[in-house]
């Protein structure tokens, strides 16, 4: 067996290989994968900066103005059977979390503005730019809908001192930028308290929001 040959086969099989499937799933429709996708993101919401505690009804709880809204949309990126990535979408005026809250506060009007509520991606999947898709197919379904003048999402952003900050962690805000989203300072807001965050630096979510007159 020849070194090229050898590095196949022990390659074959791997993820990075694999023949990945993404559905875009709307309104009552993704109903059906939604404790998949709960499931998914009690596990991948364990990592910083996140630091959730891996139970899958609260995800599940968290994901039902989703499963109300007829104009939501599930970005679902499966292999084979398995659900291996999920991003959602949904009007910030069918949510009722803390990114509304924001805005009612600070008086904007939260009937033009699409929220993008969260994605996740096993590790061992990333790299295939799978986010421009799950941002691209968000932003493209709510320029589909119609009366949206632009998208927005949470940063969670803990202390530089928080001492469970990984020493080789990576910022996603890069990435943000290329797509057109800018850190709005005006919109922040605390995370929802947890036991486990009991002690350590205080963190907070703050608002990226982009217009939707064009498509990427």
């Amino acid at each position: 067996m020849t070194p090229l040959t050898e590095s196949r086969s022990r390659h074959e099989g791997h993820p990075s290989q694999r023949k990945l499937v993404v559905h875009c799933l709307t309104g009552s429709a993704m109903g059906t994968v939604l404790d998949d996708i709960a499931r998914l993101r009690a596990s991948v919401l364990q990592a910083w900066p996140d630091l959730h505690d891996g139970d899958a009804s609260a995800e599940r709880a968290r994901l039902e103005p989703c499963a109300r809204s007829w104009r939501s949309i599930a970005v679902v990126v499966m292999d084979g059977a398995q659900t291996v990535g999920a991003a959602l979408g949904l009007p910030l005026e069918d949510d009722h979390g803390a990114m509304r809250q924001a805005f009612e506060l600070a008086g904007r009007d939260t009937t033009t503005a699409f929220l993008l509520a969260g994605s996740v991606l096993l590790p061992a999947y990333r790299g295939r730019q799978l986010g421009h898709r799950f941002f691209s197919e968000r932003e493209n379904h709510a320029r589909s809908l119609g009366g949206f003048e632009s998208a927005v999402f949470a940063s969670l952003e803990r202390d530089d001192n928080d001492p469970r900050r990984p020493p080789f962690g990576r910022s996603n805000e890069a990435f943000w930028r290329r797509r057109g989203y800018t850190r709005n300072e005006a919109l922040t807001f605390p995370p929802p308290a947890r036991p486990e965050s009991a002690g350590f630096p205080a963190a907070r979510q703050v608002a990226w929001t982009r217009p939707l007159e064009r498509g990427y």
